[in-house]
C-alpha cells in the first residue's frame, strides 16, 4: 500500500466510512475553489503539463453528435500534448478502486520526482508545483495496457475547457476518492459495464497475440472520444 492508498484509509477513518469520507472530499473541492486563500485547487488557463490534474467543464465537444455519450465536467491526469489537444486519463471514467490503483501506482514511481514539489513555496500550491514530463504516454502505456485505463484516455480542445483549476499533489487522494462525473447520454453504472466490457475485450485481444503494450491504446478504441 502507497501513499495514496494510506491516505484514503487514514480519510475513511477519520470521516467514519469511505462513503463519507468521498462526500467530504467532493465538498472539498467547491470550497477551495471559492476560499481565496486555499492554493490546492486554483483556477488555470495554461495548456495540460504532464503529471498534473486538471478539473474543468468540456460541455459542448466539436465531435458531440457522433458521441455515444461524454462528461461534461473530466477529472484529467495529464499526458502528452498534441498540436492543438490536450491529452489525458479522464479519472472519472475509472471505477474509484481503479483510480486509486493508478494514482497510488504513479506516485509510488515518481515518489522522488513528486516530492520534490512539496517543500517551500511549493507545498501544497498547485499553480506554483511543476508537472512531470517523463509521465508522457510511452511511460504510462504500463498502466493503460495492465489495468484497461485506455478506456478513459480522452482529447480536449484547450479553447472548449471552461472553468480549469489544477490541484496540488498532496490533493491526490481527496481527488481519487471525489465524484466529479456528470455523463451527457449515458448513466454512471453504465459507464462502469463499459469499462468492464472493454477491459475482458482488450485482456482476450492481448493474451491472443505475443507483442508489446497495444499500440492502439493511445487512440483509444473504445470509440467514444471526446475533442
Amino acid at each position: 500500500m502507497g501513499y495514496i492508498k494510506e491516505q484514503i484509509k487514514a480519510m475513511s477513518r477519520e470521516y467514519g466510512s469511505t462513503a463519507k469520507a468521498k462526500s467530504a472530499s467532493t465538498k472539498w473541492f467547491s470550497e477551495s475553489m471559492a476560499a481565496k486563500d486555499a492554493l490546492n485547487a486554483k483556477p488555470t488557463r495554461k495548456r495540460f503539463e504532464a503529471g498534473k490534474i486538471y478539473v474543468f467543464k468540456y460541455e459542448s465537444p466539436i465531435t458531440e453528435e457522433k458521441l455515444p455519450w461524454f462528461d461534461r465536467s473530466p477529472v484529467v491526469l495529464a499526458l502528452d500534448t498534441t498540436d492543438h489537444t490536450d491529452v489525458g486519463i479522464n479519472l472519472n471514467l475509472l471505477p474509484s478502486p481503479f483510480r486509486q490503483q493508478l494514482l497510488d501506482a504513479l506516485y509510488t514511481k515518481l515518489k522522488g520526482k513528486i516530492e520534490s514539489q512539496l517543500k517551500g513555496v511549493k507545498k501544497d500550491d498547485a499553480r506554483k508545483q511543476a508537472g512531470i514530463k517523463e509521465f508522457t504516454y510511452e511511460s504510462a502505456k504500463i498502466f493503460l495496457d495492465r489495468y484497461g485505463f485506455g478506456f478513459a484516455v480522452r482529447r480536449y480542445l484547450p479553447n472548449l475547457k471552461k472553468g480549469q483549476a489544477v490541484v496540488s499533489y498532496e490533493s491526490w487522494p481527496k481527488i481519487a476518492l471525489a465524484e466529479f462525473a456528470k455523463i451527457k447520454g449515458a448513466t454512471v453504472t453504465q459507464i462502469r459495464k463499459e469499462f468492464i466490457d472493454y477491459n475482458r475485450t482488450f485482456r482476450n485481444k492481448e493474451s491472443g497475440k505475443n507483442q508489446g503494450p497495444n499500440e492502439d491504446t493511445k487512440n483509444n478504441d473504445n470509440k467514444n472520444r471526446n475533442i
